[in-house]
């Protein structure tokens, strides 16, 4: 028996398949950009390597320098997400529409956590940090991000609605 969208779509009408997919590709492309970032301005500036300073990710002068950008990078690239797979999809309700844009924003909030501890915790490489540096230290960016990551399909939604009581 063949398995399609529609087959896979939950309870709450959200298409799962493509929510993940748009999920990846944004998640990727953010980390690209913030890390990106972060590099860049290390090199421009000639900050010195976190190893050379004996300190960790979160205290090298390119990612304190660049954190507060981080946020905004997931608050301009996540709602254009939520666009993306919104554009797809016409719920009936409005009502529809809202509890859909609820379980989107859970299942990225949801999927972004269980992402960032096992691609900053449990896999070692140069961004790496303990569950104390994650969720304790790198206070209040990670808190802020995981807002973001929440809000933006709430952005999204508050946009199309802004967009469509104009078209009036």
């Amino acid at each position: 028996m063949p398995v399609n969208d529609r087959e896979l779509l939950i309870k709450n009408g959200l298409a799962l398949v493509p929510a993940l997919i748009y999920f990846l590709v944004a998640y990727v492309l953010v980390t690209v950009l913030a890390a990106g970032l972060t590099i860049t301005y290390g090199a421009t500036h000639h900050s010195p390597d976190p190893r050379e300073l004996g300190v960790g990710m979160l205290q090298a002068p390119a990612f304190v320098a660049t954190v507060p950008y981080h946020v905004l990078i997931m608050l301009l690239v996540w709602p254009l997400f939520a666009w993306l797979y919104f554009r797809k999809r016409q719920p009936a309700t409005s009502q529809q529409e809202s509890r859909q844009t609820l379980h989107l924003a859970i299942l990225w909030l949801c999927f972004a956590m269980a992402v960032d501890f096992v691609g900053f915790v449990l896999i070692k490489n140069p961004w790496s940090m303990t569950p104390h540096e994650l969720y304790v230290e790198y206070q209040p960016w990670i808190t802020l991000i995981y807002v973001s990551i929440f809000l933006s399909p709430w952005i999204r939604l508050g946009f199309s609605r802004l967009r469509a009581s104009t078209a009036r």
